[in-house]
């Protein structure tokens, strides 16, 4: 699947400008989900980083944020990006990590880099205890990691929550979709790449 190129320009008072990049599809529609929704003082999160252009649209649009965390490993490493293929390297630099970092500076108190591994970040006993209301899937995109990612996420969220799936074609949403039932949350609209799902009823 061809990936479309997303340039952000944003301006600072020193009339620097800094470009934010994409390098997945159908961010007009991460866009539309997260305008005005109202994340009611929780947390929200992004699993996978990159150049942190779905963050940025996060930060942009979403309401009452406690706090946004990013999370991305960064530092090339090697592991199984999909269920059909092997393990590959691709090209997320500790460079890239500081560029996003030096980028991400106009939300300082708002965003947070978590610059480890999806696993580590659901062990890590500073999160344990969090909630959150929005949450962007766009890290590993094997069916197990996502899924390992959903329930945790599932068992921490507020009384409405959206959760946005990049590439879901690419693993079994569907599976995906029937575990995310019993905490309430099913198919809110979806594209050719990302799906959203929210909590549409609450769980006793």
């Amino acid at each position: 699947m061809a990936q479309e190129m997303c340039l952000f320009l944003r301006v600072f008072k020193n009339n620097l400008v800094i470009m934010i990049k994409g390098d997945s599809t159908e961010y007009n529609l991460l866009e539309q989900w997260t305008k005005d929704f109202d994340c009611q003082g929780f947390m929200t999160a992004e699993i996978g980083v990159r150049e942190g252009l779905g963050s940025k649209i996060m930060l942009d649009n979403l309401k009452n944020i406690y706090l946004h965390v990013g999370i991305d490993p960064y530092g090339n490493l090697k592991y199984q990006h999909y269920d059909d293929t092997g393990s590959y390297t691709c090209d997320y630099t500790d460079t890239m990590r500081d560029k996003l970092l030096e980028d991400m500076a106009v939300y300082k108190g708002k965003f947070r880099l978590y610059n480890d591994t999806d696993t580590n970040f659901m062990n890590d006993h500073d999160f344990v205890e969090s909630k959150f209301t929005f949450v962007h899937f766009d890290g590993p995109h094997m069916t197990k990691d996502v899924l390992t990612e959903s329930i945790w996420f599932a068992n921490r969220t507020g009384p409405k929550t959206r959760f946005v799936f990049d590439d879901f074609p690419k693993y079994n949403m569907q599976l995906i979709r029937d575990c995310l039932k019993p905490f309430g949350f099913d198919i809110m609209d979806q594209g050719k790449n990302k799906i959203c799902l929210e909590k549409q009823r609450l769980v006793m």
